[in-house]
């Protein structure tokens, strides 16, 4: 019922939001789409303006209520989980072709049980910063525009039995690339993140983000496309042992973008269905998430 509820709601924008914002548009030309929603994506191949400042918010909704293992849904527990994950970024212009960009996430979850109390888990979670280099660029007249990425996974988070603080550092790689052309935009990224030992001895494993996404801009205030991507957590390691729960999920669906250039503003949101799911430990999961973002660049 939920996502009936939230896909109608994103086609009434797809459907109503071109026409209340054509007799603005009508006459100017159609401007380029904005870049992805997702709280897993990141800037593709684009580069960032120097001197410029930018603040994100990123928020998920999910609600957990299947039991998977492997690709199969199963019989547990009656457990449920809502999930609100909001994650702040961050990103400045240091230099041509160079940037820097922050992802700090902050988790709540509630969880309930049949027979028990009502619990929560969550709290701040550990930072991303990483260094951006962009190669190639469309508006210098390459075919597309390609960047890389190297960074670092900083333990800031709280560490506790219900906080998602790991206590470990972490080194991550990158890569994205955007080709863009009139209203159209397509881009793809990916990256690639190792963990040192953390708390309890237990060391995360790695985990693979590869990313896609396509966008049309209908006007100047509106853009329409699709998002997907796949996820990919190798088993934790607890005293050398394998811990066997490793992770694979793969989410599409569609998104739309708005945006209010003259106040420095994009607002997009998405609805994501989940197309794969592979879990090698039994594993509470959902059929799909909502995502929003809110960008006010400075």
């Amino acid at each position: 019922m939920r996502l009936k509820i939230l896909s109608s709601l994103l086609l009434g924008c797809c459907l109503v939001l071109p026409a209340a914002s054509g007799h603005c548009s009508q006459n100017a030309s159609v401007s380029a789409p904005a870049g992805a929603v997702g709280v897993n994506h990141g800037p593709g191949g684009m580069g960032f303006p120097v001197g410029k400042f930018c603040a994100v918010a990123n928020y998920r909704y999910a609600h957990k209520d299947e039991w998977y293992l492997h690709t199969s849904e199963e019989d547990g527990a009656d457990k449920e989980v809502s999930s609100h994950n909001i994650v702040f970024k961050t990103r400045y212009g240091i230099a041509k072709g160079w940037d820097i960009r922050t992802a700090t996430p902050f988790l709540m979850n509630t969880i309930e049980t049949d027979g028990k109390n009502d619990a929560w888990s969550g709290g701040l979670g550990d930072t991303t910063a990483i260094l951006r280099k962009q190669f190639m660029s469309q508006k210098d007249g390459a075919p597309l525009s390609l960047a890389l990425d190297l960074g670092m996974f900083v333990p800031t988070g709280e560490v506790g039995q219900n906080n998602i603080g790991t206590g470990a550092w972490g080194g991550l790689v990158g890569a994205g690339a955007t080709w863009m052309i009139g209203s159209h935009r397509l881009e793809t990224d990916l990256s690639y993140l190792i963990y040192t030992e953390g708390r309890k001895e237990v060391t995360k494993g790695d985990r693979l983000r590869v990313n896609g996404h396509y966008a049309y801009a209908l006007n100047n205030r509106l853009d329409l496309g699709l998002e997907g991507y796949y996820e990919w957590t190798q088993a934790d390691e607890a005293d050398g042992v394998n811990q066997e729960n490793d992770v694979k999920t793969f989410f599409a669906g569609p998104k739309f973008n708005l945006k209010f250039p003259e106040y420095g503003v994009t607002l997009g949101g998405v609805v994501l269905g989940a197309a794969y799911r592979e879990y090698e430990k039994q594993t509470l999961t959902e059929d799909w998430r909502a995502e929003f973002k809110l960008i006010k660049l400075f």
